[in-house]
């Protein structure tokens, strides 16, 4: 059976760089998952080529693109990658493998740096918080202010003299603004 190139895009810009340059048929992600990406890859056989734009295709992070640049190497088909030359070059067996561990150990890296500048993002965004409250800024909606006749209502609603929708009417508060207040109330935010 002849070696076949395949196409899969996730986007349709993907579909017209890869027609742009391989004038093959494509086949689009249009199931979560990459449903297709799975269906597809149970048609790659030996000496097959399968195209795509970038490697993020592949999967998410470094550990499920690993895993593909391993499964193609142990099956022996060829990956091109539009964003990487290097993959554009018809390439013995043996260069193909030191390609693929070379792309492997380089997102490795990437994933690495990517995590620690988000534990730094995350740091940071921890002390400047800290720091705004130490300043005294106020995070959130400001709580508001009791009617003029709060407390005669409150009191004469815990004694159960009127209903808590009677209390809402008097106060011209909606029922759930009422609740949220009287348990500000009874914490002692008076």
């Amino acid at each position: 059976m002849p070696a076949k190139t395949y196409g899969y895009a996730e986007n349709s810009a993907d579909v017209d760089a890869l027609q742009v340059y391989a004038g093959v048929d494509v086949i689009l992600e249009d199931m979560p998952e990459r449903g297709q990406y799975r269906m597809l890859r149970r048609f790659l056989r030996e000496g097959d080529t399968l195209m795509v734009t970038a490697l993020s295709s592949l999967g998410d992070s470094d550990g499920p693109i690993g895993e593909e640049l391993d499964y193609f190497l142990q099956h022996e088909i060829r990956l091109v990658v539009l964003e990487l030359p290097i993959t554009l070059q018809e390439l013995d067996t043996s260069s193909t493998a030191l390609v693929y561990r070379t792309v492997k150990e380089v997102l490795q890296v990437w994933q690495q740096h990517k995590e620690a500048a988000q534990v730094q993002r995350l740091v940071r965004q921890k002390e400047g918080i800290q720091a705004a409250r130490k300043a005294g800024r106020q995070f959130g909606r400001p709580a508001i202010d009791y009617p003029k006749d709060w407390k005669c209502v409150f009191e004469q609603w815990q004694a159960r003299d009127i209903s808590a929708i009677e209390a809402c009417h008097k106060l011209k508060l909606s029922r759930s603004t009422f609740f949220r207040m009287a348990k500000r109330y009874r914490q002692g935010d008076k």
